[in-house]
């Protein structure tokens, strides 16, 4: 049984960028594989990358997946053009086939998260609480850790609907960490690409 299994949504259109955002360099690796490191070497047991397609380039490239073969696989969304709410609950229907306990969502386009927060968010988890969230200024933001008895509510959301509706909406009931910005960066445009890079050069010692 692999109790905890993250869930990486990597199957967006990047309508926002006007290209595939997770093909593009930040620092020497494509954006989308930046976090895996991180994410590999957290305590989850293991790792379901959803993707739109079984020939993503970036994906192939991703060495911190390959040096763990048995602990991640790719899951393809064939409806992942018709919302984000497809991809997570393919995601999710494989991690209940898994034996899931709780699941860790992750979005492939925040490349600087950490292991650390990775492992706080799953310290912090307890069976009262649906979940447990990251959050900069009271906003909640992914990574989120959602336990089993919340699987059921997230798999009735709909077109691109994230599971955040449900934390806003008070359906699911939990608990947040309060994290540095920076780690909870996404890339939508252009300028988010810009400034990632930026911050890349800055940080380069932290992304390898």
């Amino acid at each position: 049984m692999k109790n905890i299994i993250g869930i990486y949504l990597a199957a967006g259109s990047s309508k926002r960028m006007g290209k595939c955002k997770l093909s593009l360099p930040l620092s020497v690796k494509p954006l989308g594989t930046i976090a895996l490191k991180e994410i590999m070497q957290s305590n989850i047991d293991h790792f379901l990358v959803v993707t739109n397609d079984f020939n993503a380039v970036w994906l192939n490239s991703a060495d911190d997946l390959h040096a763990y073969p048995n602990k991640w696989e790719n899951i393809v969304s064939l409806q992942a053009h018709l919302g984000q709410s497809f991809s997570l609950k393919a995601g999710i229907r494989r991690a209940l086939q898994l034996g899931a306990e709780s699941i860790v969502v992750f979005l492939a386009d925040q490349p600087f998260v950490t292991s650390g927060l990775i492992n706080r968010l799953i310290n912090e988890a307890r069976n009262e609480h649906d979940y447990v969230a990251s959050a900069v200024g009271g906003v909640l933001k992914p990574p989120i850790i959602f336990n089993l008895k919340a699987l059921a509510k997230i798999m009735t959301i709909r077109g691109d609907e994230g599971a955040r509706s449900l934390l806003k909406n008070g359906t699911l009931t939990g608990t947040s960490i309060q994290v540095n910005s920076d780690q909870l960066f996404d890339i939508d445009t252009v300028e988010d690409y810009e400034f990632a890079r930026s911050f890349s050069l800055r940080n380069s010692n932290k992304i390898s």
